[in-house]
C-alpha cells in the first residue's frame, strides 16, 4: 500500500491492476518483467525516464493463508513517456480529482487536496457502522460479557475495537478510526446501560511508519 501510494506521488500516473491464483502468478511476474522491466534499479529508471522512456514498477500482494483458493492482487504503475508499455496496457489513471485506486480490496487509495493517502471504501465503514450498531444495541442475553483482572468486557465490541486500531495508520484511515471510535462510544451511552460494561479506552492510535522495499524471505509474493 505504501508503495502504491509513493507511485501516485512520484510521477507515475498511471497504473493497470489485475488478481490471480497465487500458483499462476510467478509465471504472471516473469512476463511482466520481461515485457516492461518492471525490476530496474533505481538509477537506470531515473535515466530513462529523463530520456523520455516509460517506465514501470510491479507490486503485488498476497492473500491470507486460509483464502481457498488464495489469491494475489497486483499492480503495475507507469511513468509518462514512451513505450510499449502504454500501447499494450489499458492504463487507468491516478487523477487527483476524480479517480480512486481500489488496489486491496476494503481499501482505496484517494487524494483529498492534501496529498494521496489511503482509506477504507465507503461499503467497509458503513458495515463497520452497522456491526457497531449491532452489538451495541444487542439485547441483554445477547451479550458476550467476560471478566479479566481489570474488570467486565464485552468481548465483541472489544474485537472489533482492537481491529480498527491495527488497520494501517494512514493519514485518512485514522481519521475514518476517530470517528468510528466516536460513533461506537455514542451507541454505547445510548443503547448499554451505565452500570455496565463500557468500551476500554485507547490512548494511542499508531500512525504508519516508513517500510523497506526489500520483501522479506518468508513472504509468499515479493
Amino acid at each position: 500500500m505504501q508503495r502504491v501510494q509513493d507511485a501516485a506521488r512520484l510521477g507515475y500516473p498511471w497504473y493497470v491492476t489485475g488478481e490471480l491464483s497465487l500458483e499462476k502468478w510467478p509465471s504472471l511476474e516473469i512476463k511482466l518483467s520481461e515485457l516492461y522491466d518492471c525490476n530496474l534499479p533505481k538509477s537506470t529508471r531515473s535515466k530513462r525516464r529523463s530520456s523520455g522512456e516509460a517506465v514501470t514498477l510491479l507490486y503485488a500482494v498476497a492473500g491470507p493463508p486460509d483464502q481457498a483458493p488464495r489469491m494475489v492482487r497486483w499492480l503495475m504503475a507507469v511513468s509518462d513517456g514512451k513505450g510499449r508499455v502504454h500501447a499494450r496496457e489499458k492504463l487507468q489513471r491516478f487523477d487527483a480529482a476524480q479517480d480512486r485506486c481500489s488496489f486491496i480490496g476494503r481499501y482505496e487509495l484517494v487524494h483529498d487536496g492534501v496529498g494521496w493517502s489511503w482509506r477504507m471504501n465507503r461499503k467497509r465503514v458503513e458495515a463497520l457502522r452497522e456491526r457497531i450498531h449491532e452489538i451495541a444495541s444487542a439485547t441483554p442475553e445477547r451479550r458476550q460479557i467476560r471478566r479479566d483482572d481489570r474488570g467486565e468486557f464485552d468481548t465483541e465490541i472489544e474485537a472489533l475495537m482492537d481491529e480498527l486500531y491495527r488497520a494501517p495508520g494512514f493519514r485518512l484511515m485514522r481519521r475514518q478510526i476517530g470517528k468510528l471510535v466516536a460513533f461506537a462510544q455514542g451507541e454505547w451511552r445510548r443503547l448499554r446501560p451505565e452500570s455496565g460494561p463500557q468500551i476500554r479506552p485507547r490512548t494511542f492510535l499508531p500512525y504508519m511508519t516508513r517500510r523497506s522495499n526489500k520483501p522479506r524471505q518468508e513472504q509468499d509474493v515479493p
